[in-house]
């Protein structure tokens, strides 16, 4: 029940959103960019190239964003880094890789069904035979002897680069609790993956057991590489927000136009 209510009041927040990032479309820009073409020196381009880039990212609620921001940093730095730290001590990497490589493997489906709706057939094809290998050879999908042996690499395709391939508007910029960085087309892509999702059938055997094994695979994901990734990326910007928001704006569109 409770899944249910929190799926509701996602889908209304992320609507919301949508309306929003449209309604922000047809304000036209008060920021007039300076006319290059007349007594323009190559001072004067930079600054236009170097603004253009700066706002390309749609943000029409930036105030809410930085304060979602702030939380989720200071919950990684207070609870998730610590906890990590001590999960890391108890387990030995290769244990924990072998965590990951499981996770990964049970998600198959997510990843292929996008494939499928991309018009990725040796993607989905390729997904299949990975699943089979892994958790037959694989143990289970604790090693992953497609990729070591066969050369068979991970298609990471989500329901939000569906959409993106289908044309559809990242819309507006949105800093979503605990999940941080996205937008709303990548914020309804996540319902699809999450009804794809093997993990969310355990919310039929217990109402936590869904939440806990994500949960879990997020503090193990974060334990091997993830923490520091964002910590180098954060700690040496001068404005992390911004850091973070062009960083995975710039992955997205990367990972679409693959």
């Amino acid at each position: 029940m409770r899944k249910l209510v929190l799926l509701i009041f996602f889908c209304s927040l992320t609507l919301y959103l949508f309306n929003v990032s449209v309604c922000a479309e047809d304000v036209p820009d008060s920021k007039k960019q300076p006319d290059v073409a007349t007594n323009a020196t190559d001072e004067d381009a930079e600054y236009v190239d170097i603004e253009m880039e700066a706002t390309f990212v749609k943000d029409s609620i930036q105030p809410f964003n930085r304060a979602i921001f702030t939380f989720n940093d200071k919950a990684y730095y207070w609870f998730f880094r610590p906890l990590s730290n001590g999960y890391k001590a108890v387990l030995p990497e290769k244990a924990r890789l072998g965590v990951r490589n499981f996770f990964i493997n049970i998600r198959m489906p997510v990843r292929f069904f996008n494939c499928v709706f991309q018009g990725k057939f040796k993607g989905a094809g390729t997904e299949a035979l990975r699943f089979v290998i892994n958790t037959t050879v694989g143990g289970a999908g604790f090693s992953d002897p497609a990729k070591k042996y066969f050369k068979l690499d991970i298609h990471e395709e989500d329901f939000g680069q569906t959409l993106g391939k289908y044309n559809v508007g990242a819309g507006t910029f949105v800093e979503l609790p605990l999940l941080g960085p996205s937008n709303v087309r990548d914020a309804i892509g996540l319902l699809g993956d999450i009804a794809l999702d093997p993990i969310t059938l355990l919310t039929f055997v217990s109402p936590f057991a869904s939440t806990g094994a994500s949960s879990y695979n997020t503090l193990n994901d974060v334990s091997i590489d993830k923490g520091e990734t964002y910590e180098n990326l954060v700690e040496q910007a001068i404005d992390p927000y911004i850091a973070v928001q062009d960083a995975y704006s710039q992955n997205r569109t990367k990972k679409i136009r693959e």
